[in-house]
């Protein structure tokens, strides 16, 4: 009899359980992630439009 090569229904299903932990794991993380940066950019754009508003105060209004 022939040996056929390849993974068994319980070795497969050890990856795939594996795999799901993992993305259990990650897809928070990615998300916390995601959000620090479009706080961050918010922040900064804010930041850009409050120096942007002290640079005419000072440039045109103190003339």
């Amino acid at each position: 009899m022939k040996r056929k090569s390849g993974f068994t229904l319980i070795e497969l299903l050890a990856v795939i359980v594996i795999l799901a932990i993992i993305a259990l794991i990650a897809v928070p993380v990615i998300t916390n992630i995601i959000e620090y940066a479009r706080r961050e950019a918010f922040r900064d754009s804010a930041y850009g439009i409050i120096e942007a508003g002290n640079l005419y105060f000072t440039e045109n209004l103190l003339s």
